[in-house]
């Protein structure tokens, strides 16, 4: 499934506007997903993110061409926070959504780690990690806190991800990016990161249009080499019959497949985690690997 982003930039005096087009949504509400980012303190300006799936993207805009809404890019939204936010942990948070806006301004003194752990909110463990202005023992806290935290986001998201479709495209990006980060990596959180992971591919099998996201995950290069492995078996085990034949349902996961998937990259993670897999396992890369190779012939 492919979704669109589109952002609005909303007064505090408009929010209502916001709920009252909403409801206008009418027969496509269940395929609109909204996410609102408090503006900088004291701007009195709010942003709300829609997440469109690909095929009401047009019915979307007809209903809001009379809302004279003020569209703005990921990347307007991004430099204004970035000009009126100092705190690298309260620009995080404006930017995830996590925490209230009243409380960006003071964040780190006012809220404890366990109120962290608590949230998930590993992406403020680690600006205290790395802020040098702050005491060595919350620091140290901090990062003894960090594995129980990013464990907490991924729980949290992926019980997000199961309540339904809207929800999991969302909570997929979030578990995609707890993997891939490079601090926590850094950090030798790698056996946490390979279940975010997991958990993303896991993900991608509650629902029959998802099976394109398995690939995506494999071609990410930050990717645990594993994860990526273990993503196009899975793939395989779901869209394919054998070496040369696919399943009916899964057309169009199988023409993004030979389109998209970087061979000669899961060729070099394939040989570095090999021995880590099962006979099975290899047999299904195998199989993908072939299948692919000889679509891309042409046929």
């Amino acid at each position: 499934m492919k979704f669109k982003k589109l952002s609005v930039e909303i007064s505090n005096n408009e929010i209502a506007k916001v709920k009252k087009f909403i409801t206008t949504l009418g027969e496509i509400r269940n395929s609109v997903s909204v996410k609102k980012t408090e503006g900088a303190t004291g701007s009195n300006i709010s942003y709300y993110t829609f997440t469109i799936e690909e095929e009401v993207i047009k019915d979307f805009f007809v209903k809001c061409s009379g809302a004279n809404f003020k569209f703005r890019s990921q990347e307007e939204i991004s430099e204004n926070l970035r000009a009126n936010i100092k705190s690298n942990a309260a620009y995080n948070a404006a930017v995830s959504g996590t925490v209230n806006s009243d409380d960006l301004k003071s964040i780190k003194k006012i809220k404890k780690i366990e109120d962290f752990i608590e949230e998930g909110n590993y992406a403020v463990l680690l600006d205290i990690v790395k802020d040098i202005r702050l005491e060595q023992n919350k620091r140290n806290r901090a990062e003894a806190a960090l594995p129980a935290t990013v464990k907490k986001a991924i729980e949290l998201n992926y019980a997000e991800g199961i309540l339904g479709r809207r929800r999991a495209f969302g909570a997929l990006e979030e578990l995609v990016k707890i993997a891939t980060n490079a601090q926590l990596k850094n950090l030798r959180l790698n056996h946490i990161l390979e279940n975010s992971g997991y958990k993303a591919m896991e993900l991608c099998t509650k629902y029959d249009d998802f099976a394109d996201e398995l690939i995506k995950i494999a071609n990410n290069i930050k990717m645990p080499n594993i994860v990526s492995i273990k993503s196009i078996i899975m793939f395989a085990e779901i869209t394919l019959r054998d070496d040369r034949n696919f399943k009916s349902d899964y057309e169009a996961d199988i023409v993004f497949a030979t389109k998209n998937s970087n061979l000669r990259w899961l060729r070099m993670a394939y040989d570095s985690i090999e021995q880590e897999l099962s006979d099975d396992e290899k047999k299904s890369y195998d199989m993908f690997m072939s299948f692919i190779e000889f679509k891309k012939l042409g046929n």
